[in-house]
This record gives C-alpha cells, structure tokens and sequence, in this order.
C-alpha cells in the first residue's frame, strides 16, 4: 500500500476517514462548556483524538475559564488514553507550565503552529508535536524559518480550515525541509502510527485505510453525532 498523506487535523469533511477528535476551543467556553458531550463520546469508543482545545490570550476576557476547561481536556486525555490537539496563541509558557504541573504521558500536538526557534525547543524538549499548516506559504510567518529546527520526529502536517490540500502542504514542506514528498510521508505516517488512535489493524501497524489521505477530522460542535 502507498503511504497515505496524514492530515493531521482539518474542518473540511472532503475524505471521511472515520477518525475524529472534539474537543471545547478556548474561543467557545464561555458558550459551549458541556464536557458530557465529550465524555459521551469518549465512553462510546468514537474519538481518536481530543481536541482542539487549549489557551488563546488574544481572547483575555475568558482567560480563567479558558485554563479551567483546557485542564478538564488534559485529565480526560489521560483517562482515556488520547491525544490532546492544542489550539495556541501567545500561551507557550502556560502551556509549558502545565505541561509540566500535569507530566502527561498522551502526546501533546500543538496545531496550526507558527512559533520561533526558541518555541520549537522548548515545547519539543517537554514531549509536545507540532503540527504544521499553510502558514509555511508565507515567507513572513515564523514558521517558514523554523520549520527546519523541528525534530522530523516530532513533526505533522494539515490542512485546519485552509483552501490548501494536504498535498499541497506536503509538497511547500517537503522544499524549505529540503527532503523529498515519499520521505516526509514516511516520516509522518511513523509519527501518526505512535499515536494512541485504536485504528489499526490487529497484528501490524498499517491503519484501516485504502485512501491515499488519512484525516484525523475536528467534528464541530459534535453536530455529525
């Protein structure tokens, strides 16, 4: 089987891989803070993944609650064995303070970054993924620059709400990291398969799939359930 492009984490519904996350974003506490619906879909077996969520400081007037509910995230996420999908803007030092407070063991996949140098070493050197989207096509983003100091290792690729295809994230990826496309597939699929999601096949390590993209899908407000 070809390796497959991973989307790490997209609102479009253009492939219907089966493999979710939900989760409250930092934008919608103060309207939407019904963690029952989370954990009803936890219980059910339903989601690979937890999130978005986190800490956005932009939106300072919710910013107890934002902590509040993002800490209800991090204790489902170990109860339950998921992965965290973090949403962050201008929080990497709360998000390293309770990345430190909480010493999780389920990986922490900060979404859509576009952080410097020093915030790639900082949040890689704690155990966090970063997760990379079409900001790499703006040669004024940080992330154009940083993008070569992440670990390969701790690297994913998406498409979040852009008009871009994975595969056009993929290829401007694969140029400023100065490695070929089936290489980078390679590397993230290997990421994507360390990650807690239940989806493979008993006996091997190759997810149930036979599309050319896996997309770990944000389901929004939990509406397709």
């Amino acid at each position: 089987m070809e390796t497959p492009f991973i989307d790490l984490h997209t609102h479009h519904t253009y492939i219907d891989s089966g493999l979710y996350s939900y989760g409250i974003h930092p934008w919608n506490v103060d309207v939407e803070c019904d963690m029952g619906l989370l954990e009803h879909l936890l219980e059910e077996g339903r989601l690979a993944a937890i999130g978005e969520t986190g800490i956005d400081r932009i939106h300072q007037g919710t910013l107890p609650l934002q902590f509040e509910i993002f800490e209800k995230h991090i204790l489902l996420s170990e109860q339950y064995q998921k992965p965290l999908i973090i949403h962050n803007v201008k929080a990497t030092a709360d998000l390293l303070r309770l990345h430190k407070k909480h010493q999780p063991r389920q990986t922490w996949i900060i979404h859509g970054f576009n952080g410097s140098v020093e915030e790639v070493s900082q949040l890689t050197g704690c155990g966090c993924c970063l997760s990379v989207g079409d900001s790499l096509f703006y040669p004024n983003r940080k992330i154009s620059k940083s993008i070569s100091s992440i670990p390969l290792d701790d690297l994913f690729l998406e498409t979040d709400t852009s008009e871009k295809t994975i595969q056009q994230i993929y290829e401007k990826a694969s140029e400023l990291l100065n490695l070929s496309i089936e290489r980078l597939k390679e590397q993230i699929f290997t990421n994507f398969a360390r990650l807690n999601l239940n989806v493979w096949k008993t006996g091997n390590n190759v997810p149930d799939c036979s599309s050319a993209t896996m997309a770990l899908r944000n389901l929004e407000r939990a509406m397709s359930w």
